[in-house]
């Protein structure tokens, strides 16, 4: 074996696995199959070199705790000099609680409100005493605050003033001086006159009436009008006018169209019907389209596209008068051969892997997400964990709101599914209302405290359907390959909590 044939196979496993490609995690992988290839790397033999200048008692005590790599031994090595001096660890931690709690006063200066609630309350649990579950909620908290933080809104200023978003106080003094430029002159009512102006002037039709013109000039001479309140209401009538007045334009032009495509329609109907004479026919519709004034460019463009139509039929009609009239059992075949492919397209759409309200794969996608990730558990030992969503009381939604709610509720679940999901997690609707989220690299009980989160997310959230708010809940069943028998044996657990948890009471989460 080459050193070669070392990296791809490590690179293979580190993807394979869904690593993260950093030096610690190559270095390991990369030891590990260079030692099973008896391949002799210098780098790879430090471990053994540094342990053999140890005591016999610390190499005992180091293999007991699967020391892989020299990162992990100096982190043991570092823990036991300061298990060896307990009183300078505890004035280590001791700083290390003053420094956090400084910091994160500190966050709760910096006039983001979202993130100054989180770090006042967060200061309150900091204490020397927390366990280490306890630490890493409050990790967990910030980390999710860091990775959904965003700052995009910054960009809405950039249309009125360039400014400095990577420092608040920059920011605003930028902002100042931008805003004084406005001042003195009515600047900013000026280009706002001339937008309002411009938006006035309907889109479609020939002109504009006399009160939107003498409004309009009115804007112009003195855009400081803006700011009077009976200007406003003024505006929003005119408005009101403008759009009346495209709407008759638009509608006086669509009759026209319509004479048009009834024209052409009967002569289509005299070209089949006249058999030989069709030359005639698709010469009379040529007349008859020539005589139609649409009065405006973009209906005009219309016009002439439907003449150029009618050329073609000058040509092609008079084959196919002959041929629509021999061909009718053929055209029958060909519409039971249309019937057949629909019907095959509907069972391939039903196969496929998206479902089509949702937008969220469906249980043909879950099921090879899930044996992937067997295959996986199998090879590697990762374990992964399944969540089983129901809607509580879905039918009573469709009973008392309607489909067009239910549908609007199952929708709206599976985006916030996909929101508080994790990008590594897969989301798919399992059927009817019952949706199947399924988690990598992941313990029940880390599956049961994402099931609790989304259930509580859920419960507090607002479904909304056409101005109505509709209260939902749901419940979950929760259980991990590692803690069952099989693949089949985990998602059949997950369906029997499922049901323990509604006839708890709905609103709640089994494992």
């Amino acid at each position: 074996m080459t050193v070669q044939d070392i990296i791809k196979q490590s690179l293979q496993e580190i993807k394979s696995r869904g690593l993260q490609l950093t030096p610690e995690v190559y270095g390991e992988i990369f030891c590990k199959h260079a030692k099973r290839g008896n391949v002799i790397i210098e780098e790879c033999q430090k471990l053994e070199k540094f342990l053999k200048r140890l005591s016999p008692e610390l190499q005992k005590s180091i293999k007991n705790r699967h020391v892989s790599n020299l990162d992990q031994l100096i982190q043991y090595l570092g823990s036991e000099v300061m298990r060896a001096n307990p009183g300078k660890s505890s004035e280590i931690i001791q700083a290390y609680v003053l420094l956090v709690k400084r910091l994160l006063q500190a966050v709760s200066m910096l006039h983001n409100k979202e993130a100054a609630q989180m770090a006042e309350k967060d200061a309150k649990k900091i204490a020397p005493y927390l366990e280490k579950s306890e630490i890493d909620a409050i990790r967990e908290h910030w980390n999710r605050f860091v990775m959904e933080y965003d700052d995009s809104f910054l960009k809405k200023l950039s249309p009125y003033c360039a400014t400095e978003t990577d420092d608040l106080r920059t920011m605003v003094e930028e902002l100042s001086e931008c805003l004084k430029s406005y001042s003195g002159g009515g600047g900013e009512y000026a280009v706002l006159a001339q937008i309002l102006v411009a938006s006035l002037v309907p889109s479609i039709a020939s002109g504009m009436n006399d009160e939107i013109a003498t409004i309009s000039a009115q804007i112009r001479s003195n855009p400081e009008l803006l700011t009077s309140q009976a200007m406003i209401e003024d505006i929003r009538h005119i408005i009101k006018k403008r759009i009346e007045l495209d709407k008759k334009a638009v509608t006086s032009q669509m009759s026209e169209l319509d004479t048009i495509i009834e024209h052409i329609n009967l002569a289509l109907v005299r070209v089949i019907d006249f058999g030989d004479s069709n030359y005639d026919a698709i010469t009379k519709i040529q007349g008859e389209l020539d005589e139609v004034n649409l009065g405006s460019d973009s209906f005009e463009m219309i016009h002439g596209k439907l003449l150029s139509i009618a050329s073609s039929l000058e040509t092609e009609t008079r084959v196919l008068g002959e041929e629509m009239r021999k061909s009718k059992e053929e055209i029958a075949e060909l519409r039971q051969k249309v019937r057949i492919l629909e019907e095959a397209l509907r069972k391939e759409r039903k196969k496929s892997g998206t479902d089509t309200l949702t937008k969220l794969p469906n249980r043909r996608a879950i099921d090879d997400f899930i044996k992937k990730q067997e295959a996986t558990f199998k090879r590697y030992g990762d374990n992964y964990a399944v969540v089983l969503f129901d809607i509580d009381h879905f039918k009573a939604v469709n009973d008392n709101y309607g489909h067009d709610a239910g549908d609007v509720v199952l929708a709206s679940f599976g985006k916030m599914l996909r929101r508080y999901s994790r990008e590594v997690d897969f989301v798919g609707r399992w059927g009817g209302e019952e949706f199947l989220v399924v988690l990598p690299k992941t313990d029940l009980k880390g599956a049961v405290r994402f099931a609790e989160k989304l259930r509580e997310v859920v419960s507090k959230s607002k479904f909304m359907y056409k101005g109505v708010r509709i209260p939902i809940t749901i419940s979950g069943g929760v259980a991990d390959r590692i803690s069952s028998e099989s693949m089949e044996d985990m998602l059949k657990r997950a369906d029997e909590n499922l049901y323990q948890a509604k006839e708890g009471g709905r609103n709640k989460i089994a494992a």
